[in-house]
C-alpha cells in the first residue's frame, strides 16, 4: 500500500478531497488502533469492544445504564450490547440486573472484579495511550482534542438523523 504521506498532497486540492482523505485515514487509524489495543488487552482476555463498553459504562453514565442507553452511546444495536455484556457477565466483569421500576429494562453494572482489573492495568494503560500520541506536540494534542470533539458532535448528529430516518420507514 502506498504511504499516506505520498498521496496526501494529491488530496489537498479541495475541501471535499481533504474530507475524503480524512475519512479514509480515520477508518485506517481506527482499524490499526483496534488491532494494537486488542494485542495489549490480550493477556487479560478482553477485546477492544469489551474494553470500550466498560469505559463507556464506567465513565459515561452517573447511574447504571440500560442496554439500550449503552447501545445508543456506542452507536450499535441492543442485541450487540447484550451479547458482549453477557460474555463479560460470565467472566465476572459486569452484572446485568433488572431495573426495579421497570422489569423489562436490564441495567449494566461494573463489578468490583472489573474495577480491580482497571486499577491493576492503569499505569500500563497510561503508557500505552501516551505511546499512541507520542508523535504529537502538546499544542497538536490540544488542537486534536478540540477537533475530535467537533467531529464527534457532527457524527452524533448524523447518527441520530440516520436513526430517525430508519424509524420512519
Amino acid at each position: 500500500m502506498v504511504d499516506p504521506s505520498e498521496v496526501q498532497a494529491d488530496f489537498a486540492s479541495s475541501r471535499i478531497d481533504m474530507a475524503k482523505f480524512a475519512l479514509v485515514m480515520l477508518f485506517m487509524v481506527e482499524q490499526r488502533w483496534r488491532y494494537f489495543i486488542d494485542k495489549d488487552l490480550e493477556p487479560d482476555n478482553i477485546t477492544t469492544t469489551q474494553w470500550l463498553m466498560l469505559i463507556v459504562i464506567a465513565a459515561g453514565f452517573r447511574s447504571p445504564p440500560s442496554i439500550q442507553e449503552v447501545a445508543d452511546a456506542m452507536s450499535t444495536t441492543h442485541q450487540n450490547v447484550k451479547q458482549v455484556a453477557a460474555s463479560m457477565e460470565r467472566r465476572g466483569l459486569m452484572a446485568l440486573e433488572r431495573d426495579p421500576d421497570n422489569r423489562r429494562i436490564i441495567r449494566l453494572k461494573i463489578t468490583d472484579r472489573c474495577a480491580a482489573l482497571f486499577q491493576r492495568r492503569e499505569e500500563e494503560d497510561k503508557k500505552t495511550i501516551a505511546r499512541m500520541f507520542e508523535n504529537l506536540t502538546d499544542d497538536e494534542m490540544k488542537a486534536l482534542f478540540g477537533i475530535i470533539a467537533k467531529v464527534e458532535r457532527q457524527a452524533d448528529l448524523l447518527y441520530h438523523e440516520a436513526k430517525a430516518r430508519k424509524a420512519t420507514k
